[in-house]
């Protein structure tokens, strides 16, 4: 994770900085965006759970009181905005039309050097449909995990959460990820076997 976590601009804030909110905003958004496309897999949605997400962090800002990073705090507002948003439509289940990966081309440098533009496009197809089977509550884990960086730890926090629920909901993703592609495509993309317990 970014090791910026806002902590001292929540405080100006709460110190009564006007400018501090505002900064807060503009340092989160992008993080919260993705964070919030990749559960909903809309890019809509994701707009309206972050712009409804920095509404609860403003008015419920009184009520962080440091135990934890405000960036978990926080996040854990936006996500759970996310799959509360998923959940009241019936639709945990839909077809996730997001990108699992930003494009082909961060199929990473690890990857089989022999794979074509073809086949690499067909594993980022193969990876947005594996994902879009997962419950939301899995989809925000492995985002946090994978694309914002989060540890184990991190997750825990921003989930609200024991460290033993990140783990076990991480298995259980890639299991399904493994039954849905096989472990060989899950290579291709570096989410194998060693990121489900890892630090």
């Amino acid at each position: 994770m970014n090791e910026d976590d806002g902590d001292e601009l929540a405080r100006a804030h709460l110190a009564g900085d006007p400018a501090a909110f505002g900064a807060l905003v503009d340092r989160f958004q992008e993080r919260f965006y993705r964070v919030a496309y990749r559960v909903t897999g809309d890019p809509d949605e994701a707009l309206d759970v972050v712009q409804d997400a920095f509404v609860k962090i403003h008015d419920r800002l009184p009520s962080w009181d440091g135990s934890a990073r405000f960036s978990s705090w926080a996040f854990r507002l936006v996500t759970n905005q996310a799959i509360d948003g998923l959940r009241r439509k019936g639709r945990e289940r839909r077809a996730w039309e997001g990108r699992a990966l930003e494009d082909a081309g961060e199929v990473r440098e690890d990857a089989d050097a022999g794979l074509v533009a073809e086949e690499q496009a067909g594993i980022v197809g193969q990876v947005k449909a594996a994902i879009a089977a997962l419950p939301p509550g899995q989809r925000a884990i492995v985002a946090l995990r994978h694309y914002e960086g989060f540890s184990l730890k991190e997750i825990a926090e921003a989930r609200g959460c024991a460290l033993g629920t990140v783990k076990s909901t991480l298995h259980q993703a890639f299991r399904s990820l493994r039954r849905s592609l096989g472990d060989e495509t899950l290579a291709a993309v570096g989410r194998g076997r060693e990121d489900e317990h890892g630090p």
